[in-house]
């Protein structure tokens, strides 16, 4: 049989091409993950690594991890659905294997055996060209300012292990289900079904689409009550299962949404006609072309709308807990205690931290950076205080967490973390939990003289009287030290800028490649289905219908679809944005609402035009 599949695949392969280039770069983009994530290891293995190196590498292999997520779930995705819509465009030549005599069995081993050629082929060619742009991606993280550190490329082989057989089993998924449908139906019901497709979802896809969608009704009952910052990071995966659930009853969902999206243009031209009854009758087509257009916008849009909010929060808490006038960011080693020494300073509160290793079953585990306070001072300059237990049991070994922190270790009031300081596992027992304010100080809070720090960072000063005398002693105090002071003010307008620029930092990080493998996804989906549609079209044209009315009927239709994909990936991006600022407002009232509307449009923007050039391409390539 798999012979049989290999000279099936190799006499209609313009049928395959779409799959193939769907997966070959999937295979790409889960090599090159892979890759990245890889050289993260490789690095932190290397000898003469520091303690400062080492936490930027666990920053690094947490943000590959998302991304390796993302890129995943949009190669699944893309790659399911592709194979899916290619083996269902073939039901009139399966339907004529079932008159000739082809029992189920055999046409299921068919197209899973031509399944195999292409992802044999396709992940071939996917982990060798994974593997030569791997130093070219290594090279780009460091270019763009992601880390300042050299990665030392990983073993190829490593990312051969899991793109290959990666590749292959997203294939065969892709296609198992239609070919399983295919092989149950009756010769008639297969040609009866090439010409009127079925839009009812099945039992199975109702059965996944109410999962989805109830998962997100519990996020929305449940925004008030969440941590924001908890929030934020059911925003990066609450959209998967979002697009899940639209595509498994995308046939019966997404063909009526765009035929809705027609009516007011259909009465005006015979072409926004033409494309309205196409995208109701050609169901499997519509669906499959929008699929891409839906999951990035999707994923994009709310990855975007909710950092935007994430950071509107972290800048109003700011503004509402710090009490100190003056910050001071000193620029040498003795300018922190040069600013606690200075006559017109009454409160001097230094942000201090420590990297700590947590205890994993009796041995030193992974690090966490814990922040070290002084009660007096930063209940006054920070305005730290508890929402549940007491600050003031913040001494001896004893440890104040935060409100996410909770949520996301599930160890709360009275609970007890172990951490090893030199040498020794000493237990600390939380006795407070803080409010979230992730740049006043971190999730974790000991007491000092437990431990001693590691790094200073800024000051912030509650002067004796006036602060511009205050300001202006510090500036002959800090002369020559390379030391800024600020208002506070004007930092808290400097950390929420460098906030929104390690934002843009991450989106490009956690969406880079999805998204260039999105923008491949759309075109090569619309160019399948610009094949598909081919003999429809051929047929219109035969009815009376002009050449400039079919090209035109064409442009309508990908618009539409895309316009419908757009609409659903916008929905998501409004709920889930919503369901931040939720959390957000519940947290902390009147914070400012900052919408990112010039990226939030580029996106719709850039997926309309790939849409609509393919489109045009495709109809060009067949003058």
């Amino acid at each position: 049989m798999l012979a049989l599949a290999r000279q099936t695949v190799r006499s209609s392969w313009r049928g395959y091409l779409g799959a193939f280039v769907a997966l070959l770069f999937g295979v790409v983009l889960i090599a090159v993950t892979t890759t990245l994530i890889g050289s993260v290891d490789a690095t932190s293995n290397l000898p003469g690594v520091t303690a400062d190196q080492r936490t930027q590498l666990d920053d690094l292999a947490a943000m590959f991890g998302m991304m390796s997520a993302v890129s995943a779930f949009m190669a699944l995705f893309v790659v399911g659905s592709t194979f899916g819509f290619v083996v269902a465009s073939r039901r009139r030549e399966l339907g004529l294997l079932r008159l000739v005599g082809a029992t189920p069995r055999q046409v299921r081993r068919l197209l899973l055996g031509e399944s195999t050629v292409v992802a044999a082929a396709a992940t071939t060619v996917g982990c060798l060209l994974g593997t030569m742009l791997a130093p070219a991606v290594l090279d780009l993280v460091r270019t763009i300012g992601i880390t300042t550190l050299h990665l030392e490329a990983p073993s190829p082989w490593i990312a051969w292990v899991v793109a290959a057989p990666a590749g292959a089993v997203v294939a065969l998924l892709g296609v198992w289900r239609s070919a399983r449908r295919a092989s149950r139906i009756t010769p008639s019901a297969a040609l009866r079904e090439a010409a009127v497709e079925r839009t009812r979802p099945s039992i199975v896809q109702l059965a996944v689409a109410i999962v989805c969608f109830g998962g997100l009704v519990t996020a929305i009952v449940l925004a008030a009550d969440l941590p924001p910052l908890f929030a934020l990071v059911a925003s990066i995966l609450l959209p998967e299962v979002v697009v899940i659930g639209l595509l498994s009853i995308g046939p019966a969902v997404i063909p009526r949404l765009a035929a809705l999206l027609a009516r007011p243009f259909v009465d005006r031209d015979v072409a926004a006609r033409l494309a309205r009854d196409e995208v109701r009758g050609a169901v499997r087509t519509t669906a499959a072309v929008a699929a891409p257009v839906m999951a990035i916008s999707a994923i994009a849009g709310s990855l975007l709308l909710s950092l935007s909010f994430t950071a509107d929060w972290t800048t109003a808490q700011d503004r509402s807990r710090l009490r100190a006038p003056l910050v001071v960011e000193a620029g040498s080693p003795g300018a922190t205690a040069a600013v606690a020494a200075d006559p017109t300073v009454a409160v001097a509160d230094v942000r201090r931290q420590v990297t700590l290793q947590r205890d994993e079953d009796g041995r030193p585990g992974s690090p966490d950076e814990v922040e070290i306070v002084d009660l007096a001072t930063a209940s006054t300059a920070r305005s730290l205080t508890a929402t549940r237990g007491s600050i003031d049991d913040l001494r001896g070994p004893s440890v104040a967490v935060t409100t996410t922190w909770v949520t996301d270790a599930g160890i709360g009031l009275g609970g007890t973390v172990a951490f090893w300081i030199d040498g020794d596992r000493v237990p600390l027992r939380v006795v407070a939990v803080v409010p979230d304010a992730p740049d006043l100080y971190g999730e974790l809070l000991i007491p000092a003289g437990l431990v001693p720090p590691t790094t200073d960072g800024p000051v912030f000063v509650v002067p004796h009287g006036d602060a511009s005398a205050t300001r202006d002693s510090l500036r002959r105090t800090l002369a020559g030290t390379d030391s800024r002071i600020l208002d506070a003010s004007a930092w808290i307008d400097a950390t929420a800028a460098q906030t929104r620029q390690a934002n843009n930092v991450g989106f490009t990080v956690l969406l880079g490649p999805a998204g260039l493998y999105a923008a491949i996804a759309i075109v090569n989906a619309t160019l399948i289905g610009a094949s598909q549609r081919r003999r429809q079209r051929e047929l219109v044209q035969l009815l009376g219908a002009s050449p400039d009315q079919v090209r035109r009927a064409a442009i309508w239709q990908a618009g539409l679809v895309c316009g419908t994909a757009l609409l659903l990936g916008g929905a998501t991006t409004a709920v889930l944005g919503w369901l931040v600022r939720r959390a957000i407002t519940a947290d902390l009232a009147a914070v400012p609402m900052t919408i990112p509307w010039l990226p939030l449009l580029a996106i719709g923007v850039v997926c309309l035009l790939l849409t609509v050039s393919a489109t045009a391409a495709g109809l060009s390539s067949r003058k």
